[in-house]
């Protein structure tokens, strides 16, 4: 996994050069250390048009050429539309490596056409569900959701959470932890019957992993943590697995495991 990460992350000066542009639109008119603090179109268009020119004046011509005849993805992400689960998550350049999918609870049903793209067009070699702490659309699912609009109703439809909103049986924080890695299974779960036939020619590999931006894993603020790897969920079994082979033991450690099950 190593040469797989290695070539896609941005090198240092990169970074730098970035942090500088994006430094400066931070500091523009609107914004309060990065955050919009006016909610109006037009600065929200601003913000739109700035940022997109900070990205393009950091890169030069060389950066655009090797995806203007085509995309060569490492990686197909289906994840949550939730804000904060963040772009830049796996420090990766983004551009020509992630065919990211978002949709409400990560879910592969809803948005079946554009996976099958990144997986069965795309030479992705895997296929990444990520779910998220305190994800509102499987808090959502665990309640009555019925005075939602059609369109939101339809798509927490298909999230059947375990526990439910007035289920007793422990602290809802961890009830509500314990759907949202539920619910990564179930899309694995999808996803390996979807696509079968590439798992089992060694392919794909279907892994199911949850951002954790309130540490309720106990792994530390904003850490990935892989809770399913081709329908394994066993700590101990997922650690040993052949797809995480080019890690070292102490990233395994690290990224590996869940306190929800």
């Amino acid at each position: 996994m190593k040469k797989f990460f290695k070539k896609a992350v941005i090198g240092l000066g990169t970074c730098a050069l970035l942090a500088g542009a994006y430094a400066a639109l931070a500091s523009a008119p609107g914004h309060d250390n990065g955050h919009i603090v006016t909610a109006t179109p037009n600065s929200t268009m601003k913000m739109v048009i700035q940022g997109n020119d900070a990205f393009k004046h950091t890169y030069n011509r060389e950066h655009f050429e090797p995806f203007q005849d085509g995309q060569v993805p490492n990686l197909t992400v289906i994840t949550c539309a939730d804000s904060r689960v963040h772009t830049q998550l796996f420090d990766f350049q983004a551009d020509n490596n992630i065919f990211i999918i978002r949709n409400v609870g990560n879910q592969i049903q809803n948005s079946e056409g554009s996976v099958d793209y990144g997986v069965r067009h795309l030479p992705t070699k895997v296929l990444l569900v990520l779910g998220h702490s305190s994800c509102g659309a499987v808090k959502a699912a665990m309640g009555d959701y019925s005075g939602e609009t059609p369109g939101i109703k339809e798509e927490l439809d298909t999230l059947q959470p375990s526990m439910a909103m007035d289920d007793g049986s422990g602290p809802f924080n961890h009830r509500w932890a314990q759907n949202v890695e539920r619910n990564v299974d179930a899309q694995v779960a999808y996803g390996l019957e979807l696509y079968k036939d590439k798992v089992a020619a060694g392919e794909l590999a279907v892994v199911g992993a949850v951002y954790d931006f309130n540490n309720l894993w106990g792994k530390d603020f904003g850490s990935l943590i892989v809770v399913n790897i081709n329908g394994e969920t066993d700590v101990n079994k997922m650690m040993g697995h052949p797809v995480l082979n080019e890690l070292s033991k102490a990233e395994i450690v690290t990224h590996v495991g869940s306190r929800a099950k």
